[in-house]
């Protein structure tokens, strides 16, 4: 008996495949209507003008036709283009949407009907088109890997060049960028994306730019004996220090303290604190490289005698 189904197997599994394969072609083949947001976006590489207000970030397309259609239409990644090289030159530019959808909408099937597009009106403001470059900046900290450290980094290119319109473009001095890697470790090289905050009014190039430098791993190093200055006494007052010398835990890559010097750390306290203390200890300060941490001192405060 189960020799027997196991032989029909095939034949039972091809003829579910026909079958549903028969009730999706009918199913498809039927006229559907179905609701879209699709983004807006400017084109004015050969316009004298650029939108300065008006143009939402999307807008909502509702559309009548056979499934086939509208699935192509939601695989496209349509878009509602305005191209300003097409319009007259105005100030002010009207749009009813509905009307004029398959002038805009990008690309629209065939055999699609566009029944209704909200918003309904669209009142855009143009303004003189202008151009300039500006540098770029990171939006947020480079992520390495768990015991790295982000030791330099670069962005190629460093700027980008943005249009639109000049009272827009004015107050731009700078673009940010979002890094698309995180968990990085040694010498890397990944994709940051350009931040485009007055989308779909401007035009960015390039949109995304390269972000490479180093992540170096972490580690720590030990310092002991390291002495305790004392700044700002006058000749006349004799200070003793207790103790005068700390010990020293610091942290960083293993490229910087690789070239930490004795002499690159120093320690000290001010003599005007002493003069203000009331407590009989202080907490002296510890200068070091950049990028370098203090982990841990030993002892954390000084005591002292004053002599007057």
């Amino acid at each position: 008996m189960i020799k027997q189904f196991l032989a029909r197997l095939p034949a039972l599994a091809s003829s579910l495949l026909f079958a549903l394969a028969l009730w999706l072609f009918v199913a498809m083949s039927k006229r559907y209507v179905a609701t879209f947001s699709i983004p807006t976006s400017v084109k004015m590489d050969q316009a004298t003008q650029a939108v300065r207000a008006g143009l939402p970030r999307q807008v909502e397309v509702k559309l009548s036709g056979e499934g086939w259609k509208i699935l192509a239409f939601c695989l496209s990644r349509a878009e509602w283009v305005l191209d300003l090289a097409n319009e007259l030159r105005k100030s002010t530019l009207l749009i009813e949407t509905t009307p004029t959808a398959t002038q805009y909408i990008k690309p629209l099937p065939e055999g699609l009907t566009v029944l209704d597009v909200q918003p309904a009106r669209l009142t855009i403001d143009l303004e003189k088109k202008v151009t300039k470059t500006v540098p770029l900046r990171l939006a947020q900290t480079i992520v390495p890997a768990s015991g790295f450290i982000i030791t330099d980094y670069r962005l190629t290119p460093d700027s980008v060049t943005i249009s639109g319109a000049a009272s827009l473009v004015e107050t731009i001095d700078s673009c940010e960028v979002v890094p698309q890697s995180t968990s990085l470790r040694g010498n890397f090289s990944t994709r940051a994306i350009v931040v485009d905050s007055f989308f779909p009014y401007l035009s960015v190039s390039p949109k995304s730019v390269v972000l490479s430098g180093t992540a170096d791993e972490l580690a720590q190093i030990e310092l002991v004996d390291v002495p305790v200055e004392l700044h700002g006494a006058p000749p006349t007052q004799a200070v003793t220090l207790i103790p005068n010398k700390l010990k020293l835990t610091i942290g960083g890559a293993v490229s910087d303290l690789e070239l930490l010097r004795p002499d690159n750390v120093t320690v000290h306290v001010s003599y005007n604190d002493i003069v203000a203390d009331t407590t009989g200890a202080l907490q002296p300060k510890v200068v070091l490289p950049q990028r370098l941490r203090l982990l841990r001192q030993y002892p954390e405060q000084l005591q002292y005698i004053l002599r007057r």
